[in-house]
């Protein structure tokens, strides 16, 4: 498989996570769509490595904040 399931910043949900990547055109798909719970995402990393490079730039900025 190509993902990666890594637990949500924090002090947020992971739905919340997803939905601030998703405004900054990084879709990831949150952990509850999966389970119960919503404390981790999913991440497809099938990807060019720019693509897979920017959405990192975009995660970790949004994970300090």
């Amino acid at each position: 498989a190509f993902y990666a399931f890594p637990a949500a910043p924090r002090g947020t949900s992971a739905t919340d996570f997803v939905t601030k990547a998703i405004e900054h055109n990084v879709l990831i798909i949150p952990g509850n769509v999966f389970s119960e719970r919503d404390t981790h995402f999913r991440i497809s990393y099938a990807a060019s490595d720019e693509t897979i490079q920017r959405g990192i730039e975009v995660l970790r900025k949004l994970a300090k904040k």
